[in-house]
């Protein structure tokens, strides 16, 4: 917390949808901003450890859907995708921090079926901010492994709660 100067602070909610086949797709959520709706999807492009690359899909939505239909994926993605159902909701208070050019630094609580986690997310454009990730070394903070977003807790979680 001390790290960073926090000069943004947003509360948001992601609606998650589920399908019974895979989509191929890391996340098909709508996401809630100030009582403002947006359909979202996200589709993997590469991964390198903690590094995700993905192509976002995104429009505005009136209300908050039960069930999201194929034709309406398939026009936004141009993919062919099944139609996907309202698994539940993740809630995240975000911390932002834009004090280096190019570099949003995010620091995200999420409360989400009965859980609590922490994430800190570098979103970035152009070069790799360097002079970020020196200052999150010198503090022992260290990009290690593969990164697991919020998504794909989400669903283990669900997965662990309906066994």
């Amino acid at each position: 917390m001390d790290l960073f100067d926090w000069g943004e602070i947003v509360e948001q909610t992601n609606y998650y949808y589920t399908a019974p086949e895979n989509t191929g797709m890391t996340s098909i959520r709508v996401r809630e901003i100030d009582s403002r709706l947006w359909l979202q999807v996200k589709a993997p492009v590469s991964e390198d450890g903690a590094l995700h690359v993905g192509k976002e899909f995104e429009k505005s939505l009136d209300s908050l859907p039960e069930v999201i239909s194929s034709e309406e994926l398939n026009g936004l993605t141009g993919a062919k995708l099944p139609d996907v159902r309202l698994a539940g909701s993740l809630h995240t208070c975000r911390r932002l921090c834009r004090d280096f050019e190019g570099v949003e630094i995010c620091l995200d609580k999420s409360d989400y079926l009965g859980r609590t986690d922490y994430e800190l997310e570098l979103e970035y454009t152009g070069e790799y901010p360097s002079a970020v990730m020196d200052k999150l070394n010198e503090k022992g903070i260290r990009a290690v492994g593969t990164a697991v977003g919020k998504y794909a807790r989400f669903l283990a979680a669900l997965k662990e709660d309906g066994e």
